[in-house]
């Protein structure tokens, strides 16, 4: 539907003429049995007209080209046999500047500026009105090629602009399951080590289990406040606050850490390196059955890089394929940095780096 209302908006400045031009003839035709031959070449002309602007869309072919040379060979035929037909070549001058591109376009108009002042003159000789006629026919057939080109124009702008919108909100939603996986990842993983713990600290410890309870109600509140501003993109997180949980939830699930700090980044290094520790502790909890951490970021040759390492099982156990890690490697490499990870038997090292913003490095 949308195809045929651009084909009918591109072409209208040429169709809209056809029953003028029938009507032309119709007014002025000759006397005798030579009338119904007019008439019959006017049909003849105007459907070769449509043929060759309808065929020529979206773009020119050999069939309109063939419909438009027709059509002037008609109209060249009967306005030298009849003076009436001489506004024809107007007709004539618009299809070329539909029908054609480039090139043969800025020929074809001028030729038919000339055709019709060579016939208009052959006809009814040489007069005032011969250099107006041609002039009125390459203007109508200049006008007609822009408003071709303008429609053309504005409908691949229109399929642009739908094709960002569909990569606007493609990208969006990408973003908001990125964020929400490595959100709600991390949370929910330190519900369930607070969760383990208050099961088996209830028979010897219950005011340990009831203290761990609280803090997965804390948790849990944090949670839901962390999907909102994920939804709304209000909230990035920061290195400290993420250092903080990070020695919070491994503590909680008996992992000894090691953080060593030797330069804090600023600016957007701070937040993609959040991410990825939150990424990082996130898979300790979840997947390594580690006694022990080290984090580490320290900053060199222009960047600021950061290691999670475990001493757990390693690769065996952990997700392949598209996950937190590939969407934390999205996020890094946007930002110019990248992303590293090595499983062996003894354990687990993911390394990322971002460029120093400072650039004094």
């Amino acid at each position: 539907m949308r195809v045929r209302s651009t084909v009918t908006q591109r072409h209208a400045a040429v169709l809209v003429w056809v029953p003028v031009l029938l009507a032309q003839l119709v007014v002025s035709r000759p006397a005798g049995s030579a009338a119904y031959l007019s008439l019959a070449l006017g049909l003849v002309a105007a459907v070769t007209c449509v043929t060759a602007v309808l065929l020529s869309w979206p773009t020119p072919t050999w069939r309109s080209t063939l419909a438009l040379i027709a059509l002037a060979v008609v109209v060249l035929a009967a306005t030298l046999a009849w003076p009436g037909w001489e506004p024809a070549w107007l007709l004539v001058a618009m299809t070329a500047g539909v029908a054609l591109r480039g090139r043969h376009g800025l020929v074809a108009i001028p030729a038919c500026a000339v055709a019709a002042g060579v016939t208009m003159s052959g006809v009814s000789g040489v007069d005032d009105a011969t250099v107006p006629q041609a002039f009125v026919v390459v203007l109508a057939g200049t006008t007609a090629a822009a408003l071709s080109r303008l429609v053309a124009t504005t409908e691949a702008l229109r399929r642009t602009r739908e094709q960002l919108a569909v990569s606007a909100v493609g990208a969006e939603r990408e973003r908001v399951a990125r964020d929400l996986h490595d959100v709600l990842g991390h949370t929910l993983s330190l519900m369930v080590v607070k969760a383990a713990a208050v099961r088996r600290l209830v028979p010897t410890d219950p005011a340990a289990a009831a203290s761990h309870a609280e803090d997965i109600e804390r948790i849990g509140r944090t949670a839901m406040s962390q999907v909102r501003d994920t939804i709304h993109d209000a909230q990035a997180p920061t290195l400290e606050e993420q250092l903080g949980a990070a020695r919070d939830a491994l503590s909680a699930a008996d992992v000894v850490t090691s953080i060593r700090i030797e330069s804090p980044p600023v600016g957007v290094a701070d937040e993609l390196l959040a991410w990825t520790l939150r990424e990082g502790v996130t898979n300790v909890l979840r997947h390594a059955s580690a006694d022990h951490c080290w984090i580490t970021l320290v900053r060199a040759g222009g960047a600021h890089r950061l290691t999670v390492c475990d001493d757990g099982v390693g690769s065996r156990g952990r997700p392949h394929g598209q996950g937190g890690l590939e969407g934390l490697r999205v996020r890094l490499e946007s930002a110019g940095g990248g992303m590293t990870t090595r499983g062996t038997p003894e354990g687990f090292t993911l390394t990322a780096w971002v460029p120093d913003e400072q650039g004094d490095a």
